[in-house]
């Protein structure tokens, strides 16, 4: 196996290992997956400029990790919740657990998700949607593919970031706008095929019905307690999803052409950061704008598109916190989106 591929899995794997002892050991194990998903993995992206993009490919990293980390996924969700919500441990190692499997599903669970559903492979896909079913975020699966793709970078997808937008105020819109705007695709969809909106196959009613069926099981499970935690992380994991396309998208808009259809999608309307640590660790969602261009295009094979497409300062993890400070991340951001807007 190169170099590269071999990467891939263990920079995705190492926060699983680490959540399990976390939970089951305790004491040191606690705070390691939040440390290594977190500082470092910034020192790893910011002090080593590495790059593996010539150290060859494996059918092993396309095709088995993303079913490992499916596997993985469905592994540690009930943990985290029965961890959160049915244990004796202290407020202090809840609080670093909590965070640290939030990370985990809302960085590498959803980076992997996100890889699965634009799959034709059946397994894939359908393991993709449930990820994303499992952390009541099922609609993404519809309105990425449906909405997010067609109009990046214009009003009409709600997960791109307006110019000057902050990030609390982009949360509370595409949390409530995304939803919508997948329902109403997939009735257009249905529409055409000459089927009503209540159609048992719109996939809307496993989104619905999925999710209320996971909280039904929790509940059966670990009580009261287990459902609120499991909502409190369910939420927590789509702001990080949510971040994510923020930071991805944050300000840049394609024009709208006088026979009032948008300009073609191009590198220009995707930030792109080459830091690799990161790239391994989140199935090389950095190198966004490639996979707009060619969305079934594999993760393994996505390019940098360094020369031609705009570029983040520091690592999407590093940005996604500095996002949460609204003006230090429009002194940093600002200039550059008005500067590649203005090209």
């Amino acid at each position: 196996m190169h170099i590269r591929p071999f990467l891939f899995f263990l920079i995705t794997l190492t926060p699983a290992p680490l959540l399990f002892m976390a939970v089951v050991q305790g004491g040191f194990w606690v705070p390691c997956a939040l440390i290594y998903m977190t500082a470092f993995a910034a020192f790893c992206d910011e002090m080593f400029a590495l790059d593996f993009t010539q150290s060859g490919d494996s059918w092993a990293a396309r095709i088995i990790l993303p079913i490992i980390l499916g596997v993985t996924h469905f592994t540690l969700l009930p943990l985290a919740i029965y961890a959160l919500g049915a244990t004796s441990l202290g407020l202090l190692t809840k609080t670093v657990l909590f965070f640290a499997f939030g990370l985990f599903f809302g960085m590498i669970s959803h980076a992997n998700a996100h890889e699965m559903i634009h799959r034709t492979n059946r397994l894939h896909f359908r393991m993709g949607k449930w990820v994303f079913i499992s952390m009541l975020f099922g609609h993404h699966t519809s309105a990425h593919l449906l909405v997010h793709h067609p109009y990046v970078a214009s009003p009409k997808d709600p997960n791109s970031a307006r110019f000057n937008e902050s990030f609390y105020t982009f949360l509370k819109r595409a949390g409530v706008e995304e939803f919508r705007a997948g329902l109403r695709a997939e009735n257009a969809r249905l529409q055409k095929r000459g089927l009503p909106s209540a159609s048992l196959r719109n996939p809307y009613w496993q989104y619905c019905l999925g999710a209320l069926a996971t909280i039904a099981l929790t509940y059966s499970l670990l009580g009261f307690k287990g459902v609120i935690a499991y909502l409190v992380l369910s939420f927590y994991a789509q702001s990080q999803m949510l971040i994510i396309d923020y930071v991805q998208h944050y300000g840049l808009q394609r024009k709208k052409m006088g026979n009032g259809k948008y300009e073609p999608v191009s590198p220009r309307h995707s930030w792109n950061a080459p830091h690799w640590f990161s790239a391994f660790m989140t199935l090389n969602a950095p190198r966004h704008s490639d996979h707009h261009a060619s969305p079934a295009k594999p993760y393994t094979d996505l390019d940098g598109f360094t020369a031609t497409a705009p570029q983040l300062p520091h690592a999407i993890p590093y940005m996604a916190a500095i996002a949460l400070w609204p003006r230090k991340w429009r002194t940093l951001m600002n200039p550059r989106a008005q500067a590649w807007q203005d090209r």
